[in-house]
């Protein structure tokens, strides 16, 4: 039979157990709480590192880009003397970048590639507006992701409009309406760029580059 001092006994010893779970229940609650700390710790320095991998990536575009540059304007002053095609004088320097033939595209900065790539399709690109056709960042940006594999930074997308756009000439401008920037095409351009194939000889990079300048 059991007796009061029996279940007084019983109950001291499940408070006790209450007691020692709850002490558990505190510890592995404090131990996620701090394992969350360094989760959140890490995500942030994560977030940091990859910001940091994609600035130096951009100043590394940025510094190839340059060098670039300057490998074409010098091979352009180099080659001042060189007769030109005059027919291909007349064409836009984006023309003459699509007419590129493939010896020459490792001249190009790969901004300026980017830019050849989607001249040479800009129908399948661009949306017909009343000016003409346009394509914004969000477009490019899409579209450079879909060639590349990867989501190009915002500085790229800005350097490859202004490229369309510098190379252009006359054919393109760039406008922003609504806090969206856009690349607008003539109808004029679009065709003319439609209608231009690749070269295989005779046009080089020191055409594209004075008519750049």
């Amino acid at each position: 039979m059991t007796t009061i001092e029996d279940l007084a006994a019983r109950i001291d010893e499940l408070e006790e157990r209450v007691d020692a779970l709850e002490n558990d229940n505190e510890q592995l609650e404090d131990t996620v709480e701090a394992q969350a700390q360094t989760i959140a710790s890490q995500r942030e320095a994560l977030t940091q590192y990859e910001t940091r991998a994609e600035d130096l990536e951009a100043k590394l575009d940025a510094a190839s880009d340059h060098r670039k540059h300057l490998q074409q304007r010098l091979y352009a002053v180099e080659s001042e003397d060189t007769p030109t095609d005059e027919f291909n004088t007349r064409r836009s320097p984006l023309q003459q970048l699509i007419r590129l033939p493939s010896q020459a595209l490792s001249k190009l900065t790969a901004n300026q590639e980017r830019a050849r790539f989607i001249a040479k399709d800009i129908r399948e690109y661009a949306t017909n507006v009343p000016a003409g056709f346009a394509l914004d960042s969000s477009t490019i940006r899409t579209v450079l992701h879909a060639k590349e594999g990867r989501t190009p930074h915002t500085q790229t997308v800005t350097r490859v409009m202004d490229f369309l756009d510098d190379l252009g000439k006359e054919g393109v401008k760039i406008v922003k309406r609504r806090g969206t920037k856009r690349v607008i095409f003539t109808e004029h351009a679009v065709s003319e760029l439609a209608a231009t194939t690749t070269s295989t000889g005779g046009s080089g990079i020191t055409d594209v580059v004075m008519g750049w300048r």
